[in-house]
């Protein structure tokens, strides 16, 4: 009997592990059927990393630290709980990738190392596209551990050039021979001919702490050009900073790396008034390629974004919908802490507006005697004139933090704008020809109101070009320049601590 019954005792001891498998995979469908909806993703269900803005970079952080469970619930039931308090306005894709953080991810997602894997080093560059009407794609580079050689000045880098694979030529990756040239011979291209060489050996070569930063002005003076040019700097050394190196596993560049990072010159220009600001991330002295030793020394290389690439040159001649970009107020208010004024400070009592006094071409004719005239038609007001060509830009910027409206006849001055306080109005007066937005965008950007009046036609003087407004100086009728200003003040009448009726 117990030799009969032996097969089936073992039969159903092998069965019982079977038939208990069947039911939990049973059960587990019913469960997911039940917990996961058809329509639903499992991503859903899982937590979401906290996400880190490029401000987070500026703070000490452990990426070992491992999660506070304790805290674990309270943070469940903060804010981020609701999800209605994380809405975001509207942003078009036009403007996402030219004046969000969205540039600055297609810059970073971007990275490509052109150098052999057997190279010494590698020469890794990064590009973006948004000029839709031009064919030509920004980049910038970053070179590793780069010799440089007195004999023929140039930084040379043991790297042998790949061939791009197929797969990166169909996704647009650009090769070297992309680099792009731009106006006043500035650009990746024109560094990298006049100042980088690659060889497939280099003696020398070896790791090293430090930066230098190759740079090619457009000029000196013009703040416009000079502000588009540090700003592409910073984005740069941005993507940089928020970038892995495959060889490291760690950012191409910190914030601690400026303390090695260096400057080097390579045009003729003046220093200027903005030269200073060129040190924000490189905290070595500012060099002439004239004055740099003649001795062999290694750096790590970097070709930065050209001023000519910045999106914000793409808002020239057409208004645009944006009205807020968290590079343009990045930017902004890193000079302003650089030059330790206050950003918060309140505004009280009258208001201020400032006349950008030009002193040599397209002067608004009788602006003295308006100014005066505005004093006694509109209440609580105060004007100035003031020529910020005669000061420092540090003083500039104290005065244009202090002021709620600035008026100018379209110039350069007017890219002081990018520095009032969100909020305040900018006034352009503009050659009666001239159909120019850029100010515009601008002041959309910073979320201030625009304003623009455009001058009285006049006839020509014999054997002049009327279309050549550059030297002209303007006209408007003072009937029109004080209702316009009185547009400007009123807007802000109700803002802030001031309270005041429109009539």
């Amino acid at each position: 009997m117990t030799a009969t019954m032996l097969p089936w005792s073992i039969s159903r001891r092998r069965l019982t592990p079977i038939l208990f498998v069947v039911v939990v995979v049973f059960l587990t469908a019913i469960f997911s059927l039940y917990k996961w909806p058809p329509n639903s993703s499992v991503r859903d269900y899982l937590p979401e990393w906290k996400h880190v803005s490029l401000g987070d970079f500026n703070n000490d952080t452990d990426s070992d630290d491992q999660p506070d469970l304790k805290n674990e619930k309270e943070e469940r039931l903060g804010l981020d709980s609701l999800p209605e308090y994380n809405l975001q306005p509207f942003d078009t894709p036009f403007c996402q990738d030219r004046y969000g953080r969205k540039y600055l991810e297609n810059l970073h997602d971007s990275s490509t190392g052109h150098c052999t894997p057997n190279s010494q080093t590698n020469m890794t560059c990064f590009h973006s596209k948004t000029a839709a009407s031009d064919p030509r794609v920004d980049m910038f580079c970053l070179g590793k551990s780069a010799v440089y050689d007195p004999a023929d000045k140039k930084f040379k880098l043991g790297c042998e050039q790949r061939t791009l694979t197929a797969s990166e030529t169909d996704r647009g990756i650009p090769g070297l021979s992309s680099l792009s040239s731009y106006w006043y011979g500035t650009g990746p291209k024109v560094l990298y001919d006049s100042a980088v060489q690659l060889h497939n050996n280099v003696e020398g070569s070896s790791p090293t702490p430090n930066f230098t930063i190759l740079l090619k002005r457009e000029g000196a003076w013009n703040p416009w050009h000079c502000l588009m040019e540090i700003w592409s700097l910073t984005m740069s050394l941005d993507v940089l900073r928020t970038t892995s190196d495959p060889d490291t596993g760690k950012p191409f560049f910190t914030v601690e790396d400026a303390e090695n990072t260096q400057i080097l010159i390579l045009d003729d220009q003046d220093d200027g008034p903005y030269y200073e600001m060129w040190t924000m991330f490189a905290k070595k002295p500012i060099i002439r390629i004239a004055d740099y030793p003649d001795e062999k020394k290694v750096e790590n290389i970097i070709l930065p974004l050209a001023g000519a690439s910045n999106p914000l040159w793409q808002g020239d001649w057409e208004a645009h919908p944006c009205e807020k970009s968290e590079l343009l107020h990045t930017f902004t208010h890193r000079i302003l802490n650089f030059y330790k004024i206050d950003v918060w400070a309140p505004h009280q009592g009258d208001l201020v507006l400032t006349y950008i006094d030009r002193k040599e071409s397209r002067r608004l004719i009788d602006a003295e005697l308006y100014l005066e005239d505005l004093k006694t038609v509109i209440p609580h007001l105060k004007t100035q004139s003031i020529d910020f060509a005669a000061m420092t830009f540090g003083e500039q910027l104290k005065i244009v933090r202090d002021t709620d409206i600035l008026v100018g006849v379209h110039g350069a001055g007017l890219t002081h704008g990018m520095f009032l306080r969100e909020g305040s109005v900018m006034v352009e007066l503009l050659p009666d020809t001239l159909k120019y937005k850029g100010f515009r965008n601008l002041a959309g950007l910073v979320g201030d109101t625009y304003l623009s009046a455009h001058a009285d036609a006049r006839l020509a003087e014999e054997g002049k070009n009327r279309q050549d407004w550059h030297k002209e100086d303007i006209y408007v009728g003072k009937e029109k320049f004080i209702e316009v200003m009185k547009v400007a003040v009123k807007t802000l009448y109700n803002k802030g601590y001031r309270s005041f009726d429109i009539v």
